[in-house]
């Protein structure tokens, strides 16, 4: 606990944290506060600011979560996930609310559905913490129950109020959310982050070209780093691999910030790049390979401690899943 203390003091001196939550929170602010400014007609001018809203969610929220990303005590994942969950129920009665009040109007139905995107989103990253077999027990058994429930509730709402385009339409809002609760709860999250882990390097400011310079004579798991295209981003990337079984890690810039991840999708790669650094995992002197779901934290430390002492090693002392080298 005293650890924590320090580590929020010591994040909450550095003036860019502060700016960086700060506008992460305008962002948020600013995408709830455009939907009090949409026409009631369903215009252009109503699309345009439903996208924006949307658009300053994505950037706050998932910018506002990388930054909080360091904080991974069992106690801070317990109060952040109670908090997203209270977030996430809020906004599906502020959509229930805005179909009612509107009495199914299309803009109703139209930020209902924003409101529920994003309620569901706060409660996918929720699940996603649950790494226990008891935790997920539990989150499966919860997000069933909800999907249960929904769905009465859906079919007693119809039932009670006869057929009218407010419960046509709230209906099918109850209806869709539990079928997603049901999914989720069948453990098909797409936050989960056993299945695509994703690290911040806080406070990088070098270019992937001057970082994967620094970082050339550091042998690690994946061998060394190299300059390449990863499909889905625009600028060059630094990465690492890929492994005989497929496992790279690369880093890149997304708004500002650096993140590092791991993928075993060769089609991201350019074909003739990866078959050139494709390599046979290396492990440390104890002959320790860390699992492909580790390896994004594993360089994003390496990367935190170049960045504040100049230093740079590979290491795998993580409190994390490991495997053995002759598994690998």
């Amino acid at each position: 606990m005293a650890g924590l203390k320090e580590k929020i003091r010591s994040r909450m001196k550095n003036p860019q944290n502060h700016f960086e939550l700060a506008v992460d929170i305008l962002c948020l602010a600013a995408s709830y506060g455009l939907l009090f400014l949409m026409p009631q007609k369903v215009n252009f001018l109503f699309w345009a600011l439903f996208a924006v809203s949307a658009f300053l969610f994505c950037i706050g929220f998932f910018r506002m979560g990388f930054l909080l990303d360091d904080h991974k005590t069992a106690r801070f994942r317990n109060v952040s996930g109670v908090l997203l969950v209270l977030a996430g129920i809020v906004l599906n009665i502020a959509g229930i609310f805005t179909i009612c009040n509107t009495q199914g109007s299309e803009r109703g139905i139209v930020i209902a559905i924003l409101l529920l995107i994003e309620a569901i989103v706060m409660y996918s990253i929720t699940a996603s913490h649950a790494d226990a077999p008891r935790s997920q027990w539990i989150m499966s058994l919860v997000f069933r129950t909800a999907a249960v429930l929904m769905v009465i509730g859906a079919v007693v709402y119809a039932v009670i109020t006869s057929v009218s385009e407010t419960a046509i339409a709230l209906g099918i809002m109850l209806l869709v959310e539990g079928i997603v609760f049901w999914a989720m709860g069948s453990g098909n999250n797409p936050f989960n982050s056993s299945i695509s882990p994703i690290c911040a390097v806080p406070g990088m400011k070098k270019t992937v070209q001057e970082l994967c310079d620094a970082l050339s004579s550091t042998e690690t798991q994946l061998g060394f780093p190299w300059l390449g295209k990863i499909r889905t981003i625009k600028e060059d990337t630094i990465i690492y691999g890929p492994s005989d079984e497929g496992v790279f890690v690369y880093g890149y810039y997304h708004f500002g910030r650096f993140y590092v991840a791991s993928s075993n999708d060769l089609s991201y790669l350019d074909e003739e790049q990866a078959d050139a650094h494709r390599m046979t995992e290396i492990p440390d002197s104890k002959g320790i390979c860390l699992g492909a779901e580790s390896l994004p934290e594993a360089y994003a430390n390496m990367m935190k401690q170049y960045l504040e002492n100049g230093n740079i090693v590979w290491s795998t002392k993580q409190k994390i899943t490991r495997k053995n080298a002759d598994t690998a």
